[in-house]
Protein backbone atom coordinates (compact mmCIF):
# COMPACT_ATOMS: atom_id res chain seq x y z
CA UNK A 1 0.00 0.00 0.00
CA UNK A 2 1.25 3.83 0.04
CA UNK A 3 1.24 4.86 -3.60
CA UNK A 4 -1.87 5.83 -5.51
CA UNK A 5 -2.80 3.57 -8.13
CA UNK A 6 -6.81 3.87 -8.69
CA UNK A 7 -8.50 1.28 -9.12
CA UNK A 8 -11.74 3.36 -9.51
CA UNK A 9 -11.21 7.27 -8.49
CA UNK A 10 -13.00 7.67 -5.29
CA UNK A 11 -15.28 10.74 -5.40
CA UNK A 12 -13.30 14.08 -3.87
CA UNK A 13 -15.66 16.89 -3.44
CA UNK A 14 -12.92 18.73 -1.35
CA UNK A 15 -10.86 19.02 -4.28
CA UNK A 16 -12.16 21.94 -5.66
CA UNK A 17 -10.15 23.54 -3.11
CA UNK A 18 -6.74 22.46 -4.70
CA UNK A 19 -5.16 22.37 -8.42
CA UNK A 20 -5.64 19.22 -10.02
CA UNK A 21 -1.57 19.24 -9.67
CA UNK A 22 -2.00 19.02 -6.28
CA UNK A 23 -4.30 16.03 -6.00
CA UNK A 24 -2.11 14.08 -8.28
CA UNK A 25 1.22 14.34 -5.86
CA UNK A 26 4.40 13.15 -7.62
CA UNK A 27 6.56 10.93 -4.90
CA UNK A 28 10.02 10.79 -5.78
CA UNK A 29 11.06 7.19 -5.67
CA UNK A 30 14.07 7.97 -2.90
CA UNK A 31 14.86 8.17 0.52
CA UNK A 32 13.66 10.49 3.46
CA UNK A 33 17.60 12.00 3.58
CA UNK A 34 17.78 11.88 0.00
CA UNK A 35 14.53 14.21 -0.47
CA UNK A 36 15.38 16.55 2.81
CA UNK A 37 19.09 16.79 1.74
CA UNK A 38 17.98 18.07 -1.36
CA UNK A 39 16.09 20.88 0.01
CA UNK A 40 18.24 21.45 2.55
CA UNK A 41 21.48 22.54 0.11
CA UNK A 42 18.90 25.36 -0.91
CA UNK A 43 19.05 26.86 2.72
CA UNK A 44 22.22 27.22 3.98
CA UNK A 45 22.48 30.77 5.60
CA UNK A 46 19.19 29.86 7.57
CA UNK A 47 18.78 28.57 11.25
CA UNK A 48 17.27 24.83 11.26
CA UNK A 49 17.62 24.12 14.80
CA UNK A 50 17.65 25.98 18.21
CA UNK A 51 18.12 23.92 21.47
CA UNK A 52 18.00 26.17 24.77
CA UNK A 53 19.86 28.90 22.28
CA UNK A 54 22.29 26.48 20.52
CA UNK A 55 21.45 27.38 17.03
CA UNK A 56 22.08 24.65 14.58
CA UNK A 57 22.71 25.63 10.76
CA UNK A 58 21.58 23.73 7.77
CA UNK A 59 25.08 22.97 6.36
CA UNK A 60 26.28 22.03 10.38
CA UNK A 61 23.28 19.71 10.50
CA UNK A 62 23.92 18.02 7.17
CA UNK A 63 27.87 17.59 8.52
CA UNK A 64 26.64 15.97 11.95
CA UNK A 65 24.00 13.80 10.20
CA UNK A 66 27.37 12.55 8.28
CA UNK A 67 29.68 11.94 11.35
CA UNK A 68 26.24 10.16 12.91
CA UNK A 69 26.00 7.61 9.99
CA UNK A 70 29.50 6.46 9.38
CA UNK A 71 29.32 5.88 12.97
CA UNK A 72 26.36 3.54 12.56
CA UNK A 73 28.07 2.18 9.93
CA UNK A 74 31.02 1.00 11.75
CA UNK A 75 28.81 -0.72 14.30
CA UNK A 76 27.42 -2.72 11.76
CA UNK A 77 24.33 -1.10 10.54
CA UNK A 78 23.68 -1.97 6.53
CA UNK A 79 20.07 -1.33 4.97
CA UNK A 80 17.48 -2.49 6.38
CA UNK A 81 18.71 -2.81 10.44
CA UNK A 82 16.49 -1.44 12.75
CA UNK A 83 17.99 1.38 15.54
CA UNK A 84 15.45 2.02 18.11
CA UNK A 85 16.06 5.63 19.14
CA UNK A 86 14.17 6.55 22.90
CA UNK A 87 14.70 10.02 23.07
CA UNK A 88 13.15 13.30 23.70
CA UNK A 89 13.22 16.38 21.69
CA UNK A 90 16.72 16.58 21.12
CA UNK A 91 19.33 17.83 18.51
CA UNK A 92 20.73 13.93 18.62
CA UNK A 93 17.33 12.67 18.45
CA UNK A 94 17.21 14.77 14.96
CA UNK A 95 20.92 13.89 13.84
CA UNK A 96 20.14 9.66 14.44
CA UNK A 97 16.58 9.79 12.50
CA UNK A 98 18.21 11.30 9.14
CA UNK A 99 21.77 9.12 9.64
CA UNK A 100 19.52 6.00 10.31
CA UNK A 101 18.02 6.84 6.98
CA UNK A 102 20.49 8.30 5.24
CA UNK A 103 22.24 4.31 5.68
CA UNK A 104 18.86 2.79 4.25
CA UNK A 105 17.79 1.30 7.90
CA UNK A 106 15.07 1.94 10.04
CA UNK A 107 14.25 4.57 12.99
CA UNK A 108 12.16 2.41 15.54
CA UNK A 109 10.91 5.21 17.80
CA UNK A 110 9.76 4.41 21.28
CA UNK A 111 8.74 6.61 24.37
CA UNK A 112 11.64 7.26 26.71
CA UNK A 113 9.24 6.80 29.51
CA UNK A 114 8.91 3.34 28.57
CA UNK A 115 9.52 0.50 31.26
CA UNK A 116 12.67 -1.76 31.42
CA UNK A 117 10.10 -4.72 29.85
CA UNK A 118 8.70 -2.35 27.20
CA UNK A 119 12.62 -1.01 26.48
CA UNK A 120 13.31 -4.79 26.12
CA UNK A 121 10.25 -6.64 24.06
CA UNK A 122 10.78 -3.51 21.50
CA UNK A 123 14.44 -4.08 20.85
CA UNK A 124 13.72 -8.16 20.58
CA UNK A 125 10.70 -8.14 18.49
CA UNK A 126 12.26 -5.51 16.18
CA UNK A 127 15.57 -7.06 15.99
CA UNK A 128 16.92 -3.89 16.64
CA UNK A 129 20.96 -3.65 16.36
CA UNK A 130 21.35 -0.40 18.30
CA UNK A 131 20.01 1.95 20.88
CA UNK A 132 20.50 5.33 21.45
CA UNK A 133 18.38 6.56 24.63
CA UNK A 134 18.75 9.07 26.93
CA UNK A 135 21.19 8.56 29.99
CA UNK A 136 18.71 8.37 32.26
CA UNK A 137 17.09 5.11 31.19
CA UNK A 138 20.67 3.83 31.34
CA UNK A 139 19.64 1.11 34.75
CA UNK A 140 16.78 0.59 32.24
CA UNK A 141 18.84 -0.78 29.77
CA UNK A 142 21.68 -2.46 32.52
CA UNK A 143 18.52 -4.34 34.18
CA UNK A 144 17.73 -6.14 30.63
CA UNK A 145 21.08 -6.04 28.51
CA UNK A 146 21.76 -9.93 29.00
CA UNK A 147 18.30 -10.73 27.74
CA UNK A 148 19.03 -8.48 24.63
CA UNK A 149 21.59 -8.78 21.43
CA UNK A 150 22.79 -5.18 21.35
CA UNK A 151 25.92 -4.50 19.41
CA UNK A 152 25.97 -0.72 20.72
CA UNK A 153 24.25 1.40 23.43
CA UNK A 154 24.61 4.86 22.37
CA UNK A 155 23.60 7.63 25.53
CA UNK A 156 22.93 10.85 25.25
CA UNK A 157 22.55 13.86 28.11
CA UNK A 158 20.12 16.25 27.90
CA UNK A 159 22.86 19.09 28.18
CA UNK A 160 25.02 17.70 25.19
CA UNK A 161 24.54 20.63 23.60
CA UNK A 162 22.92 23.40 25.82
CA UNK A 163 24.96 26.40 25.79
CA UNK A 164 27.19 26.75 28.84
CA UNK A 165 24.59 29.06 31.07
CA UNK A 166 22.00 26.16 30.84
CA UNK A 167 24.05 23.67 31.30
CA UNK A 168 25.26 24.91 34.76
CA UNK A 169 21.43 24.74 35.87
CA UNK A 170 21.65 21.24 34.66
CA UNK A 171 23.90 20.35 35.88
CA UNK A 172 22.59 20.00 39.61
CA UNK A 173 20.48 17.39 37.80
CA UNK A 174 22.99 15.41 35.43
CA UNK A 175 23.26 11.88 35.55
CA UNK A 176 26.19 9.82 36.65
CA UNK A 177 27.47 6.61 35.17
CA UNK A 178 30.29 4.64 35.46
CA UNK A 179 30.74 2.46 32.78
CA UNK A 180 32.75 -0.96 33.91
CA UNK A 181 36.72 -0.57 32.64
CA UNK A 182 36.21 -3.47 30.10
CA UNK A 183 33.09 -1.86 28.53
CA UNK A 184 32.43 -1.96 25.03
CA UNK A 185 28.82 -2.32 24.63
CA UNK A 186 27.95 1.36 26.26
CA UNK A 187 29.24 4.65 24.28
CA UNK A 188 28.40 8.46 25.36
CA UNK A 189 27.31 10.34 22.28
CA UNK A 190 29.95 12.96 22.24
CA UNK A 191 32.56 9.95 22.39
CA UNK A 192 30.78 8.39 19.59
CA UNK A 193 30.73 11.45 17.26
CA UNK A 194 34.19 12.19 17.89
CA UNK A 195 35.03 8.36 17.27
CA UNK A 196 33.12 8.52 13.66
CA UNK A 197 34.57 11.99 12.80
CA UNK A 198 37.91 10.41 12.60
CA UNK A 199 36.17 7.41 10.50
CA UNK A 200 36.64 7.15 6.40
CA UNK A 201 34.19 4.54 4.10
CA UNK A 202 34.14 5.28 0.53
CA UNK A 203 30.43 4.51 0.15
CA UNK A 204 28.09 3.46 3.17
CA UNK A 205 25.01 5.92 1.89
CA UNK A 206 22.43 4.09 0.72
CA UNK A 207 20.00 5.87 -2.36
CA UNK A 208 16.90 4.34 -1.22
CA UNK A 209 13.35 3.62 -2.42
CA UNK A 210 10.19 4.84 -1.51
CA UNK A 211 8.91 1.52 -0.81
CA UNK A 212 11.48 1.06 1.76
CA UNK A 213 10.30 1.01 5.43
CA UNK A 214 11.66 4.11 6.76
CA UNK A 215 10.72 4.38 10.28
CA UNK A 216 8.34 2.12 12.96
CA UNK A 217 5.81 4.33 15.19
CA UNK A 218 3.90 2.83 17.82
CA UNK A 219 0.01 2.97 17.77
CA UNK A 220 -2.86 1.03 18.92
CA UNK A 221 -4.70 0.50 15.46
CA UNK A 222 -7.90 -0.34 14.90
CA UNK A 223 -8.25 -2.33 17.70
CA UNK A 224 -6.44 -0.54 20.59
CA UNK A 225 -3.55 -2.92 21.18
CA UNK A 226 0.33 -2.05 20.86
CA UNK A 227 1.51 -2.41 17.20
CA UNK A 228 4.41 -1.02 15.40
CA UNK A 229 3.36 1.17 12.45
CA UNK A 230 5.97 0.52 9.29
CA UNK A 231 5.98 4.08 7.33
CA UNK A 232 7.91 3.98 4.50
CA UNK A 233 10.39 6.83 2.81
CA UNK A 234 7.55 7.52 0.63
CA UNK A 235 4.94 7.76 2.73
CA UNK A 236 6.66 10.19 4.62
CA UNK A 237 7.67 12.54 1.57
CA UNK A 238 4.05 12.38 0.35
CA UNK A 239 3.19 13.75 3.97
CA UNK A 240 5.63 16.35 3.70
CA UNK A 241 4.65 17.09 -0.32
CA UNK A 242 0.94 17.24 1.13
CA UNK A 243 1.05 19.51 4.06
CA UNK A 244 3.69 21.90 2.38
CA UNK A 245 0.69 22.78 -0.22
CA UNK A 246 -1.97 22.54 2.86
CA UNK A 247 -0.02 24.79 4.64
CA UNK A 248 1.26 26.96 2.16
CA UNK A 249 1.33 29.65 4.22
CA UNK A 250 4.10 28.59 5.71
CA UNK A 251 7.42 29.13 4.61
CA UNK A 252 11.29 29.35 4.62
CA UNK A 253 12.85 31.41 7.88
CA UNK A 254 9.58 30.89 9.33
CA UNK A 255 9.68 29.41 13.12
CA UNK A 256 7.81 26.23 14.96
CA UNK A 257 8.05 25.38 18.48
CA UNK A 258 8.14 21.61 18.32
CA UNK A 259 6.96 20.41 21.61
CA UNK A 260 5.17 17.41 20.10
CA UNK A 261 7.23 14.46 21.03
CA UNK A 262 9.46 12.75 18.26
CA UNK A 263 8.45 9.19 19.26
CA UNK A 264 4.82 10.49 17.99
CA UNK A 265 3.84 11.15 14.41
CA UNK A 266 2.85 14.36 14.81
CA UNK A 267 6.10 15.46 16.26
CA UNK A 268 8.82 13.88 14.26
CA UNK A 269 6.63 14.14 11.09
CA UNK A 270 4.72 17.38 11.39
CA UNK A 271 6.77 19.23 13.66
CA UNK A 272 10.18 18.44 12.76
CA UNK A 273 10.55 17.08 9.03
CA UNK A 274 8.20 19.16 7.69
CA UNK A 275 9.45 22.69 8.49
CA UNK A 276 13.01 21.49 8.03
CA UNK A 277 11.85 20.55 4.43
CA UNK A 278 10.79 24.10 3.76
CA UNK A 279 13.54 26.15 5.32
CA UNK A 280 11.99 26.81 8.70
CA UNK A 281 13.84 26.90 12.13
CA UNK A 282 11.99 24.57 14.60
CA UNK A 283 12.79 25.08 18.22
CA UNK A 284 13.46 22.42 20.28
CA UNK A 285 12.44 21.46 24.19
CA UNK A 286 12.72 17.90 25.43
CA UNK A 287 10.34 18.74 28.29
CA UNK A 288 6.64 20.85 28.66
CA UNK A 289 7.13 23.27 31.04
CA UNK A 290 3.93 26.17 30.82
CA UNK A 291 6.10 28.97 31.71
CA UNK A 292 9.14 28.52 29.68
CA UNK A 293 6.40 27.86 26.80
CA UNK A 294 5.27 31.46 27.52
CA UNK A 295 8.68 32.61 27.13
CA UNK A 296 9.38 31.22 24.18
CA UNK A 297 6.38 32.63 22.56
CA UNK A 298 6.66 36.20 23.54
CA UNK A 299 11.18 35.52 22.57
CA UNK A 300 10.93 33.89 19.49
CA UNK A 301 7.40 34.60 17.87
CA UNK A 302 6.19 31.75 16.19
CA UNK A 303 4.63 31.49 13.13
CA UNK A 304 3.09 27.95 13.91
CA UNK A 305 2.22 26.12 17.25
CA UNK A 306 1.08 23.31 17.27
CA UNK A 307 0.30 20.51 20.24
CA UNK A 308 -2.25 18.66 21.97
CA UNK A 309 -5.86 20.30 23.77
CA UNK A 310 -4.07 20.28 27.00
CA UNK A 311 -0.65 22.06 26.39
CA UNK A 312 -3.31 25.27 25.05
CA UNK A 313 -5.71 24.59 28.15
CA UNK A 314 -2.30 25.44 30.09
CA UNK A 315 -1.32 28.15 27.24
CA UNK A 316 -4.48 30.15 28.06
CA UNK A 317 -4.43 30.30 32.06
CA UNK A 318 -0.65 30.99 31.67
CA UNK A 319 0.32 33.64 28.85
CA UNK A 320 -0.15 37.52 29.74
CA UNK A 321 -2.38 39.78 28.78
CA UNK A 322 0.47 42.09 27.22
CA UNK A 323 1.39 39.80 24.67
CA UNK A 324 0.93 40.18 21.07
CA UNK A 325 0.13 37.14 18.53
CA UNK A 326 -0.55 38.91 15.76
CA UNK A 327 2.65 36.99 14.67
CA UNK A 328 0.97 33.68 14.30
CA UNK A 329 -0.25 32.25 10.90
CA UNK A 330 -1.33 29.02 11.89
CA UNK A 331 -2.58 27.42 15.65
CA UNK A 332 -3.09 23.39 14.74
CA UNK A 333 -4.30 21.22 17.51
CA UNK A 334 -4.06 17.95 16.97
CA UNK A 335 -4.00 14.50 19.17
CA UNK A 336 -6.93 14.10 20.50
CA UNK A 337 -10.68 15.96 20.22
CA UNK A 338 -10.98 19.62 20.26
CA UNK A 339 -14.55 20.07 22.49
CA UNK A 340 -16.22 22.71 21.41
CA UNK A 341 -15.78 24.87 24.65
CA UNK A 342 -11.82 24.78 23.83
CA UNK A 343 -11.93 25.77 20.64
CA UNK A 344 -14.12 29.24 21.50
CA UNK A 345 -11.93 29.58 24.14
CA UNK A 346 -8.86 29.72 22.15
CA UNK A 347 -10.46 31.50 19.41
CA UNK A 348 -11.37 34.30 21.90
CA UNK A 349 -8.35 34.28 23.23
CA UNK A 350 -6.33 34.47 19.99
CA UNK A 351 -8.26 37.21 19.08
CA UNK A 352 -7.93 39.08 22.58
CA UNK A 353 -4.09 39.27 21.87
CA UNK A 354 -4.06 40.92 18.21
CA UNK A 355 -3.85 37.32 16.21
CA UNK A 356 -5.82 37.49 12.60
CA UNK A 357 -6.22 33.91 12.57
CA UNK A 358 -8.72 31.40 14.30
CA UNK A 359 -7.52 27.63 15.51
CA UNK A 360 -6.96 24.95 13.49
CA UNK A 361 -8.40 21.33 14.09
CA UNK A 362 -6.65 18.60 12.42
CA UNK A 363 -7.29 14.51 12.36
CA UNK A 364 -4.76 12.11 11.79
CA UNK A 365 -3.18 8.46 12.96
CA UNK A 366 -0.10 7.30 12.44
CA UNK A 367 -0.86 4.90 10.16
CA UNK A 368 -1.32 7.82 7.82
CA UNK A 369 1.39 9.61 8.90
CA UNK A 370 -0.36 11.60 11.47
CA UNK A 371 -1.85 13.68 9.17
CA UNK A 372 -4.95 13.08 6.99
CA UNK A 373 -7.38 16.31 7.58
CA UNK A 374 -6.49 20.13 8.36
CA UNK A 375 -8.41 23.10 9.10
CA UNK A 376 -8.03 26.73 7.64
CA UNK A 377 -6.87 29.22 9.79
CA UNK A 378 -8.53 31.66 8.56
CA UNK A 379 -12.02 30.02 7.44
CA UNK A 380 -13.75 27.55 9.96
CA UNK A 381 -16.27 25.61 9.77
CA UNK A 382 -18.21 24.75 13.52
CA UNK A 383 -17.16 21.42 14.48
CA UNK A 384 -15.41 20.38 11.49
CA UNK A 385 -12.17 18.82 11.51
CA UNK A 386 -11.06 20.35 8.01
CA UNK A 387 -10.88 18.57 4.60
CA UNK A 388 -8.24 15.87 3.44
CA UNK A 389 -4.99 17.07 2.41
CA UNK A 390 -4.37 16.91 -0.86
CA UNK A 391 -3.48 13.61 -2.60
CA UNK A 392 -5.06 12.34 0.31
CA UNK A 393 -8.46 10.41 0.28
CA UNK A 394 -11.05 10.05 2.85
CA UNK A 395 -14.71 7.88 2.69
CA UNK A 396 -16.80 7.16 5.11
CA UNK A 397 -17.95 3.68 5.41
CA UNK A 398 -20.70 1.38 6.43
CA UNK A 399 -20.08 -1.85 7.86
CA UNK A 400 -20.46 -4.05 4.88
CA UNK A 401 -17.72 -0.74 3.60
CA UNK A 402 -20.29 0.72 1.15
CA UNK A 403 -19.74 4.47 1.34
CA UNK A 404 -22.55 6.04 3.32
CA UNK A 405 -24.57 9.31 1.89
CA UNK A 406 -23.11 13.25 2.88
CA UNK A 407 -23.72 14.06 6.50
CA UNK A 408 -24.35 10.56 7.56
CA UNK A 409 -22.36 8.53 10.23
CA UNK A 410 -19.80 6.32 9.45
CA UNK A 411 -16.39 4.36 9.61
CA UNK A 412 -13.42 7.32 8.82
CA UNK A 413 -11.68 5.38 5.99
CA UNK A 414 -8.31 6.79 4.25
CA UNK A 415 -6.82 5.82 0.98
CA UNK A 416 -3.82 7.24 -0.45
CA UNK A 417 0.61 7.47 -0.01
CA UNK A 418 0.60 8.51 3.12
CA UNK A 419 -1.00 5.15 3.88
CA UNK A 420 1.08 2.91 6.44
CA UNK A 421 3.01 -0.59 4.51
CA UNK A 422 1.46 -2.13 7.06
CA UNK A 423 2.33 -3.25 11.02
CA UNK A 424 5.73 -4.89 11.91
CA UNK A 425 5.52 -8.39 11.71
CA UNK A 426 1.78 -8.45 12.21
CA UNK A 427 -0.41 -10.07 9.31
CA UNK A 428 -3.40 -10.70 10.80
CA UNK A 429 -4.05 -6.95 12.31
CA UNK A 430 -3.03 -5.31 8.83
CA UNK A 431 -5.41 -7.40 7.21
CA UNK A 432 -8.15 -5.66 9.93
CA UNK A 433 -7.10 -2.31 9.23
CA UNK A 434 -6.64 -2.51 5.60
CA UNK A 435 -9.42 -3.71 3.65
CA UNK A 436 -10.03 -3.89 -0.53
CA UNK A 437 -13.36 -2.50 -1.16
CA UNK A 438 -15.82 -2.81 -4.01
CA UNK A 439 -13.71 0.17 -5.98
CA UNK A 440 -10.66 -2.11 -5.89
CA UNK A 441 -8.70 0.48 -3.72
CA UNK A 442 -7.41 -0.77 -0.62
CA UNK A 443 -8.66 1.49 2.34
CA UNK A 444 -7.17 1.77 6.41
CA UNK A 445 -9.73 1.69 8.11
CA UNK A 446 -9.33 3.89 11.02
CA UNK A 447 -11.84 2.42 13.80
CA UNK A 448 -12.84 5.97 14.22
CA UNK A 449 -16.90 7.21 13.44
CA UNK A 450 -17.31 10.71 11.28
CA UNK A 451 -19.38 12.23 8.85
CA UNK A 452 -18.29 14.41 5.56
CA UNK A 453 -20.42 16.88 4.25
CA UNK A 454 -20.75 18.26 0.18
CA UNK A 455 -18.17 19.92 0.62
CA UNK A 456 -15.92 17.21 1.95
CA UNK A 457 -15.75 18.66 5.36
CA UNK A 458 -15.18 15.92 7.86
CA UNK A 459 -16.92 16.20 11.60
CA UNK A 460 -15.55 13.53 14.12
CA UNK A 461 -18.15 11.99 15.97
CA UNK A 462 -16.32 9.28 18.49
CA UNK A 463 -13.86 6.74 18.43
CA UNK A 464 -14.95 3.25 17.90
CA UNK A 465 -11.49 1.29 19.59
CA UNK A 466 -11.14 0.96 23.28
CA UNK A 467 -8.58 4.01 23.93
CA UNK A 468 -7.63 6.31 27.04
CA UNK A 469 -6.15 9.40 25.21
CA UNK A 470 -4.12 11.33 28.60
CA UNK A 471 -2.42 14.84 27.83
CA UNK A 472 -2.42 13.07 24.27
CA UNK A 473 -0.28 10.04 25.04
CA UNK A 474 -2.64 6.77 23.64
CA UNK A 475 -3.14 4.21 25.96
CA UNK A 476 -4.30 0.82 25.51
CA UNK A 477 -6.49 -0.60 28.38
CA UNK A 478 -6.34 -4.33 27.01
CA UNK A 479 -2.47 -3.64 27.65
CA UNK A 480 -3.44 -2.65 31.62
CA UNK A 481 -5.86 -5.46 31.91
CA UNK A 482 -3.87 -7.98 30.46
CA UNK A 483 -0.61 -7.05 32.97
CA UNK A 484 -2.96 -6.94 35.74
CA UNK A 485 -4.93 -10.39 35.82
CA UNK A 486 -1.07 -12.08 35.35
CA UNK A 487 -1.23 -11.38 39.25
CA UNK A 488 -2.34 -14.69 41.01
CA UNK A 489 -5.05 -12.76 43.48
CA UNK A 490 -6.80 -11.41 40.27
CA UNK A 491 -9.65 -12.93 38.63
CA UNK A 492 -10.80 -10.35 36.25
CA UNK A 493 -10.02 -6.64 35.37
CA UNK A 494 -11.00 -4.33 33.10
CA UNK A 495 -9.50 -0.77 32.89
CA UNK A 496 -11.35 2.43 31.63
CA UNK A 497 -10.59 6.41 31.34
CA UNK A 498 -12.00 8.65 34.16
CA UNK A 499 -12.17 12.47 33.78
CA UNK A 500 -9.75 14.41 35.03
CA UNK A 501 -8.98 18.02 35.43
CA UNK A 502 -5.52 18.54 33.64
CA UNK A 503 -5.12 15.54 31.76
CA UNK A 504 -8.72 15.04 30.12
CA UNK A 505 -8.53 11.64 31.15
CA UNK A 506 -6.99 9.27 32.81
CA UNK A 507 -7.04 5.02 33.29
CA UNK A 508 -8.54 3.82 36.41
CA UNK A 509 -8.65 -0.18 36.77
CA UNK A 510 -11.94 -2.28 38.59
CA UNK A 511 -10.87 -5.32 40.05
CA UNK A 512 -12.61 -8.81 41.31
CA UNK A 513 -10.23 -10.74 43.23
CA UNK A 514 -10.25 -14.31 43.57
CA UNK A 515 -10.28 -14.65 46.99
CA UNK A 516 -12.81 -11.81 48.28
CA UNK A 517 -11.41 -11.84 52.07
CA UNK A 518 -7.43 -10.33 50.56
CA UNK A 519 -6.53 -7.83 51.92
CA UNK A 520 -6.67 -5.18 49.01
CA UNK A 521 -4.35 -2.33 50.22
CA UNK A 522 -1.18 -5.47 49.76
CA UNK A 523 -2.98 -6.12 46.40
CA UNK A 524 -2.79 -2.57 45.17
CA UNK A 525 1.16 -2.21 46.32
CA UNK A 526 1.77 -5.59 43.94
CA UNK A 527 -0.32 -4.12 41.20
CA UNK A 528 1.41 -0.85 41.56
CA UNK A 529 4.68 -1.89 41.20
CA UNK A 530 3.80 -4.63 38.73
CA UNK A 531 2.57 -1.64 36.48
CA UNK A 532 5.97 0.51 37.54
CA UNK A 533 7.73 -2.18 36.07
CA UNK A 534 5.84 -3.06 32.69
CA UNK A 535 4.34 0.18 31.70
CA UNK A 536 5.13 3.86 30.96
CA UNK A 537 4.33 6.29 33.70
CA UNK A 538 1.26 7.99 31.72
CA UNK A 539 -0.51 4.36 31.32
CA UNK A 540 -0.43 3.58 35.40
CA UNK A 541 -3.86 3.46 36.36
CA UNK A 542 -4.50 6.27 38.69
CA UNK A 543 -6.66 4.28 41.32
CA UNK A 544 -8.30 0.65 41.45
CA UNK A 545 -11.44 -0.09 42.60
CA UNK A 546 -12.50 -3.52 43.81
CA UNK A 547 -15.70 -4.69 42.78
CA UNK A 548 -17.78 -7.87 43.89
CA UNK A 549 -18.42 -8.62 39.85
CA UNK A 550 -18.38 -6.23 37.08
CA UNK A 551 -21.26 -5.05 34.96
CA UNK A 552 -22.68 -7.05 31.75
CA UNK A 553 -24.62 -6.01 29.09
CA UNK A 554 -27.32 -7.86 27.59
CA UNK A 555 -24.85 -10.29 25.35
CA UNK A 556 -22.54 -10.84 28.44
CA UNK A 557 -19.74 -8.19 27.65
CA UNK A 558 -18.14 -6.17 30.17
CA UNK A 559 -19.90 -2.96 30.41
CA UNK A 560 -17.11 -0.07 30.14
CA UNK A 561 -19.92 2.53 29.31
CA UNK A 562 -21.31 2.17 32.46
CA UNK A 563 -18.59 2.09 34.68
CA UNK A 564 -17.49 5.39 32.80
CA UNK A 565 -21.49 7.06 33.07
CA UNK A 566 -20.94 6.08 37.14
CA UNK A 567 -17.74 7.61 37.41
CA UNK A 568 -18.49 10.34 35.38
CA UNK A 569 -17.92 12.83 38.19
CA UNK A 570 -15.21 11.64 39.48
CA UNK A 571 -13.05 13.87 38.57
CA UNK A 572 -9.36 13.52 39.86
Amino acid sequence: MGFLNFKREPKAPWSKYYTKEDMNLDIPDKSVYNYWEEQALKFENNICLDYYGRKVWYPELLNRIDDCAKGLYNYGIREKDVVTLCLPNTLEGIVSFFAINKLGAIANFIHPASSENEIMNEINDMDSKVIIAIDSNYWKIENIIKKVKLKKVILVSLNNYMPWMNKLRYHNNKIKIKFAKNNRLYIVWHDFMEMAEDTYFKEYAVKGSKENPAIILHSGGTTGSPKGVVLSNGNLIAFVKSASIGQSYLEKGDTCLALMPIFHGFGIVHSVLFPLTIGMKVILRPRFDVKEYCWMIKKYKPEILMGVPTLFESLLSELSDDVSLEFLKCVLVGGDTLKKGLRDRINKFLKKHGAKIKVSAGYGLSEAVCGVSLGDPKNQREGAIGIPLPGIYVGIFSEVDEEVPYNEPGEICVYGPTVMLGYYNNEKETNIALHTHKDGNIWLHTGDIGSMDEDGYITFMNRSKRIIISSGYNIYPNQIEKLLETHPSVMLCTVVGIPHKRKIEVPKAFIVLKNKHKKKELVTLDLMMLCKKNLPKYAWPISYEYMESLPTTRVGKIDFKKLQEDRKNDVE
